[in-house]
């Protein structure tokens, strides 16, 4: 089986471990791979709609996976009960609605010993919810894939803070290891919003005034990050 790009950067920051749950799992692939590739003894393929989870039984059958994955219809992590699971693979959803389905199970989240997070917007957010409930970012991983960025959340249990927003913003562990591929978003995310300020020059409208402010404080952070790269 072939995963995209993206979802393989998300499997691979998976640790070896007896239960993990892939919350909106669509097609079923992830656990299937999973499976196939030992790194779990057992996973529940759960989804908010029935629909793919019915392709995903279909999926899970034909890779003779059904023995070892259970499907579950449900939002978010509801479906899986406290200590049930290892790992939560959350992928493909937008910041907010992953911290909302992390916030609406937190006995369950508690419980877990793993999180990999893979958030399309408010990265950020995700981040500092993550050391607001005990867990530490452990690793991440950035990438391209069709022409978008994406980034990789890996955390465990531990207390972390970041001193600084630019971690916040951009992931500490990416400035450390000084990822190109952050390089190259911050670079292009510099000149796309310098080329929007500039457009707004001309413009002295209170609502153009407020959004060029705005958008020179986002530019001081990618400079920021890019010292560090």
């Amino acid at each position: 089986m072939e995963l995209s790009k993206r979802m393989n950067a998300v499997v691979s920051m998976v640790k070896k471990c007896d239960t993990v749950a892939d919350i909106g799992t669509d097609h079923g692939y992830v656990p299937v791979y999973i499976i196939k590739n030992g790194i779990s003894k057992k996973a529940f393929a759960c989804d908010v709609n029935k629909g793919p989870l019915e392709k995903a039984k279909t999926n899970i059958s034909n890779y003779n996976c059904s023995d070892f994955i259970e499907t579950r219809l449900g939002s978010g992590l509801s479906v899986i009960k406290p200590f049930e699971v290892d790992t939560a693979i959350i992928a493909g959803m937008g910041g907010m609605l992953v911290i909302d389905i992390l916030k609406n199970s937190k006995d369950t989240v508690q419980s877990l010993k793993q999180l990999v997070l893979q958030p399309q917007l408010d990265i950020d957010k995700v981040r500092r919810y993550i050391h607001s409930i005990g867990f530490k970012i452990e690793d991440e991983e950035m990438l391209i894939d069709e022409g978008k960025y994406y980034t990789v959340i890996n955390a465990v249990k531990g207390n972390e803070k970041y001193d600084r927003d630019i971690d916040y913003i951009f992931g500490k562990c990416l400035i450390d290891k000084k990822s190109d591929i952050l390089k190259k978003y911050a670079e292009f995310m510099l000149n796309k919003t310098e080329n929007i300020i500039k457009n707004l020059s001309e413009n002295n409208s209170e609502s153009a005034v407020n959004k060029k402010n705005e958008l020179e404080i986002e530019c001081k952070f990618y400079r920021e990050v890019l010292e560090c790269l």
